[in-house]
């Protein structure tokens, strides 16, 4: 039996409320100590996930939001790009899905806080990390300092911002409740002196609240020596599981962000912009708590890295950071998106433009849990069970001191020590053990029969019967009280609760090596459900039921008070369990198809329509093809009653990347990286043609590295289209008498 010692203290940490705070239109009181937030007195911990609204189509944007809450996330962060706001000076544009008063709207209306990532830098892979092009050209000043030349141009930057957002602060009734200013500010640019960096800090705030953004919390980036104002600002920390902008071709190491430790500081964040000399940190950590605002939900692709995160990978890393002691769990990107077109030029992060990578003129993808075209991601469902525990539990947890243990891995290349650590609530007692047997790209070993050892001050407890297959993670509650009863130990992974019943869910295995035990205080036991690790990535709370769907990509979401099913199952079956009794089975199905039964018949078929030869080679450069789609039950044609809520294209090629054109007009393009492409055709209004053009794999974008590439995902050489085909979503109403 292996064994894994925690010494656990009952030393309270002392707390002290910060010089930060406010009172929403409804009374709430909404506080940070150095701890945690508190609304109201009260501990919470928040998820908070971004989207980006310029990234978007405004019709979609309420859709989108309820998705992202049905995974949990109750706070959306969206940057506010300058140069899609203002491309040429004096000329702004809050119109379509740059309308931001239109989206702080919607996340009203849908009851969603926000917090606002103002810049004026902001990076986001945006052209100029999001400075418009005049603001770069203009070498008269010096961008990001209190030069008065440039401060007068952020001033009304500010300004125009906060007319597009007056009323919205949660004190007038509005979602926004945070504001972050700048982005890796003395990491990623800004001045060496510190001084001077606080001072533009200090400065940029100022200019904020005469702007209107008068807001219990301001955040700014914490990591690699970025400057952050203590009092004046929080600083959030992040973590990514690779480095798409890494100037090499090669695998990363082993990232430290799998292994638990305390205030952790992801070396690889923005390493192609950082400065040599920034390093550690600017604020106390003492007197902070410990928040997070980019971990990465996935990774964007960049033409000479074509990283793909694992959704354990993303799982594992938020598990590890929790475990840390985060007491905000903030996701970059948590949705995708795709650019805007820019009246100018394109409005991309480029080498062009003077940085060190070269992405997608449109797709932000982000490979993330919600994707580009709103497709659910595999990772959406692994974070969820993380999600659904803090909804519950996250009161108890934020109030908790992190415990290491005393046997640490060497190195995250120690793929043999179990790796563990727990936080424990000095009021209750409750306690949380966190596991994680999972490294990228690496194979750990399997645990079977292992133990942790908590050793108090006056006792020890065992956590046994722990079998760790590779790839678990999770959450095991000891000492924990529910209501009127404790539970002791477990060896199951804690999800949720409803009413007295607690749901728990194990990792996929041997079934015969992983059966859960409980050991409760005086032998009174709550009603307990154990779910597979399928099941419970595939579970959504809404009021007091947990809904289990069929398919890893199905959502449910509640919109006007009404439950849908969004699935491209035709047919499928909920599994739903309530407060009491046993799980029942509802099927549910399309309807409103032009076949019988239902189904959307669209099919889609393509044609070579010409090649460019590669310069003095007979090889192509590019193919294009003709894509022709069926339209007898398109939902474009309002003749038609919609029979289907959603069509995508998938197209499945050989080629470093492709492009959709429209009209002569690129609409859409994809750094290969291995994964079959989905295109939304509702994005372009569901076209009966349109060309694809691929580009081969021995003709990347030219980079210093020998024009290599770097894939996770293997790939097929060549330039060619193998097929395509349209796949119908539907959004079904979930209806039970007693909905």
């Amino acid at each position: 039996m292996e064994e894994n010692r925690i010494i656990i203290d009952s030393t309270r940490k002392e707390t002290r409320l910060l010089p930060m705070s406010g009172t929403d239109s409804r009374g709430n009181l909404w506080q940070v100590d150095n701890l945690s937030f508190l609304k109201n007195g009260k501990r919470f911990l928040p998820v908070m996930g971004e989207f980006h609204f310029s990234r978007y189509e405004p019709e979609d944007w309420e859709e989108e939001l309820l998705k992202m809450k049905a995974g949990g996330v109750n706070i959306v962060a969206t940057y506010v790009f300058w140069i899609h706001h203002e491309e040429r000076k004096g000329e702004w544009d809050f119109t379509g899905c740059r309308n931001l008063r239109g989206f702080l709207e919607i996340c009203k209306k849908t009851d969603m806080p926000v917090w606002l990532r103002i810049g004026p830098w902001a990076h986001g892979e945006c052209r100029n990390g999001g400075f418009p092009d005049w603001v770069v050209q203009d070498k008269t000043m010096q961008v990001r300092t209190n030069d008065p030349a440039y401060l007068e141009l952020v001033e009304a930057f500010y300004q125009k911002v906060g007319e597009q957002a007056e009323g919205m602060m949660c004190k007038d009734g509005g979602p926004i409740i945070g504001i972050q200013l700048e982005n890796e500010y003395g990491h990623c640019g800004g001045p060496s002196d510190r001084e001077e960096g606080m001072a533009h800090m200090r400065t940029l705030k100022k200019l904020a609240l005469e702007a209107g953004f008068d807001v219990p919390y301001y955040t700014a980036t914490g990591w690699g020596g970025a400057y952050v104002v203590d009092g004046e600002t929080l600083p959030v920390l992040g973590g990514y599981v690779d480095a798409p902008w890494a100037e090499h071709v090669e695998q990363m190491p082993a990232s430290a962000n799998f292994v638990f430790s305390a205030y952790k500081q992801d070396e690889n964040i923005g390493s192609d912009l950082k400065r040599d000399d920034s390093a550690g940190f600017t604020f106390d950590p003492s007197i902070s708590p410990y928040l997070t605002a980019e971990l990465g939900g996935g990774l964007q692709v960049t033409s000479h890295r074509r990283t793909w995160p694992s959704p354990e990978d993303i799982e594992a890393q938020s598990v590890c950071m929790l475990g840390g002691g985060a007491n905000l769990l903030g996701y970059y990107m948590y949705h995708g998106g795709i650019n805007p077109d820019g009246k100018y030029s394109t409005l991309q992060e480029s080498r062009a433009t003077g940085y060190n990578n070269d992405l997608p003129v449109k797709s932000y993808d982000f490979q993330t849990c919600i994707r580009e075209s709103g497709e659910i991601n595999k990772s959406f469902g692994k974070l969820k069970k993380i999600h659904l525990m803090l909804q519950d539990f996250g009161e108890s947890l934020a109030g908790t001191r992190t415990f290491f243990a005393q046997k640490q891995p060497e190195s995250p290349d120690d793929l043999h020590t179990l790796r563990v650590t727990a936080r424990v609530n000095p009021e209750t007692g409750a306690g949380f053990l966190f596991v994680n047997n999972h490294q990228r790209h690496r194979m750990m070993e399997a645990h079977q029969d292992a133990s942790v050892c908590l050793q108090f001050a006056d006792h020890q407890q065992e956590i046994s019967g722990l079998n760790l297959p590779e790839g678990a993670c999770g959450v095991i509650p000891f000492d924990f009280p529910f209501g009127e009863r404790k539970l002791e130990t477990t060896n199951a992974f804690l999800l949720c609760r409803l009413g007295e019943k607690i749901f728990f869910y194990m990792p996929e295995g041997d079934a015969s090596k992983m059966k859960p035990s409980f050991t409760w205080k005086d032998g009174k036991a709550c009603d307990v459900v154990v779910l597979s690790e399928s099941e419970a990535d595939r579970a959504f709370r809404f009021g007091n039921r947990l809904y289990i769907t069929e398919h890893e990509d199905d959502c449910l979401i509640r919109r006007d008070g009404k439950l849908y099913l969004i699935t491209k199952a035709e047919k499928t079956v909920l599994t739903v369990y309530e407060e009491t009794g046993e799980p029942r089975q509802l099927t549910v199905e399309a309807a409103g198809g032009r076949a019988e039964d239902g189904r959307v018949e669209v099919t889609a078929s393509f044609e070579l329509t010409g090649e460019v030869a590669m310069e003095g080679e007979e090889k192509p450069e590019y193919r294009e093809y003709a894509v022709h789609i069926s339209s007898a039950s398109c939902p474009a044609k309002e003749q038609q009653a919609p029979a289907c809520h959603q069509l995508y294209l998938e197209a499945d090629y050989a080629g470093d990347r492709a492009e959709v054109w429209l009209n002569g007009k690129l609409v859409d393009d994809w750094f290969t990286n291995g994964e079959k492409w989905h295109i939304a055709l509702k994005r372009f209004d569901y076209p009966s043609a349109l060309t694809l053009r691929i580009y081969s794999t021995d003709c990347p974008i030219p980079n210093p590295y020998g024009n290599r590439v770097y894939y996770d995902l293997p790939v097929k050489q060549g330039c060619e289209l193998f097929g395509v085909r349209v796949i119908p979503e539907y959004e079904i109403s979930v209806r039970e008498n007693a909905e």
